[in-house]
């Protein structure tokens, strides 16, 4: 005798299909092989389920005529028969019950289930590989939850459209909202931090709240502190800078096991390592300087939440301040000219420091 269900719900991370059960009738055995289903009074005219199934199979449960049934194109729904000789007897139906009748008559001894696509946000159920085929931005066995970044979009299959870069949405680790970022989808999937050229200047002297939520300009970028600590918080991180302005100032920067603390910690920003690109390199701004002036371990400051030195409000944007105030600040005002003073600076491969009219930044989460 078979279990009676009134519905079973999908969960996330469990390998069940959303059922729904019609109507149960467990009188009798499985006499009924031709006409399967009638509409009963109050049904709208001509609401009768196929008196023929496409097929029939021999199942051990009810799950399992299911998921035939959701490996089959042809089957809409399935009727389950208990069987004296082999237990159970799936008719799969190539119809629905179209939503128009909800009291069907059931042959006796047979239940009326109709598989509910498991795959959310517009994903298709796969039966070769048990799971579902995801569309856009999603992922998961059931394309439940959005790519945490773009990392994982690359190892999942996502590449670049016209070029190697691709507008997404994403949800990081233990987020509270998804955010649209860039992804470079060239090499291994890196989602951009910051891009700022000298030939679109922005202020930078902005506020707390700017700098944590991030902002977007025709030819500016900067993701923001919340998202950046997300991102860097979910497994081991690397950080890629590329730097160009004068004199041999043209280059990459690699920073290994990179963090953005959280917004009570200032948004601390620590790493473990830094090496030069191989051929093409810039030097390590972050721990440039005598003294306290490199910024591994420092907190994030603007001009209305100040660092104790002052440098926030001095240097005229916000940064990660020391002690003292650092002499590589990319967010201080771009300007190449040889008199200029108080502008954003960055070590070349050769140690020298420079002056700075483009910055482009990534972050690679290792999943």
């Amino acid at each position: 005798m078979m279990e009676s269900f009134a519905q079973i719900r999908f969960q996330a991370g469990l390998y069940v299909p959303v059922i729904l059960v019609l109507f149960v009738d467990f009188s009798c055995s499985s006499e009924f092989r031709e006409k399967l289903f009638t509409a009963m009074s109050g049904c709208s005219e001509g609401v009768i389920l196929p008196v023929t199934p496409v097929n029939s199979d021999v199942v051990e449960s009810q799950g399992q005529c299911l998921a035939n049934c959701l490996g089959d194109s042809s089957c809409m729904s399935v009727n389950l028969c208990d069987d004296p000789q082999s237990r159970q007897v799936c008719h799969k139906l190539p119809e629905t019950s179209n939503g128009s009748c909800s009291d069907l008559q059931t042959a006796p001894g047979c239940v009326f289930l109709e598989p509910v696509n498991v795959c959310q946000h517009g994903g298709t159920y796969n039966d070769a590989v048990s799971r579902c085929d995801c569309y856009d931005d999603f992922t998961g066995p059931y394309c439940e939850r959005r790519y945490r970044d773009c990392s994982e979009a690359y190892e999942g299959g996502m590449r670049g459209g016209s070029s190697d870069f691709r507008i997404i949405s994403i949800r990081p680790l233990n987020a509270p909202r998804e955010y649209e970022v860039e992804c470079y989808l060239g090499h291994t999937g890196w989602t951009v931090v910051e891009e700022r050229r000298s030939d679109c200047q922005n202020d930078y002297n902005k506020t707390w709240a700017e700098y944590k939520t991030g902002w977007i300009t025709p030819c500016n970028r900067w993701l923001g502190l919340e998202a950046l600590h997300f991102i860097s918080n979910q497994r081991r991180a690397d950080f890629d800078m590329t730097v160009r302005g004068t004199g041999a100032l043209n280059g990459q920067h690699y920073y290994t096991y990179f963090k953005i603390g959280d917004e009570a910690s200032g948004y601390t920003l620590t790493y473990t390592g830094n090496h030069k690109h191989v051929s093409k390199a810039s030097g390590n701004g972050f721990g440039y300087g005598e003294g306290d002036k490199h910024i591994n371990g420092q907190r994030f400051a603007t001009w209305d939440h100040p660092d104790p030195s002052g440098c926030a409000v001095s240097g005229g944007a916000g940064w990660w301040y020391a002690n003292d105030c650092p002499q590589t600040n990319l967010h201080k005002k771009f300007d190449t000219n040889a008199s200029a003073s108080n502008m954003a600076q960055w070590p070349a491969g050769n140690d020298l420091l420079e002056k700075v009219d483009f910055v482009k930044t990534k972050i690679k989460v290792f999943w």
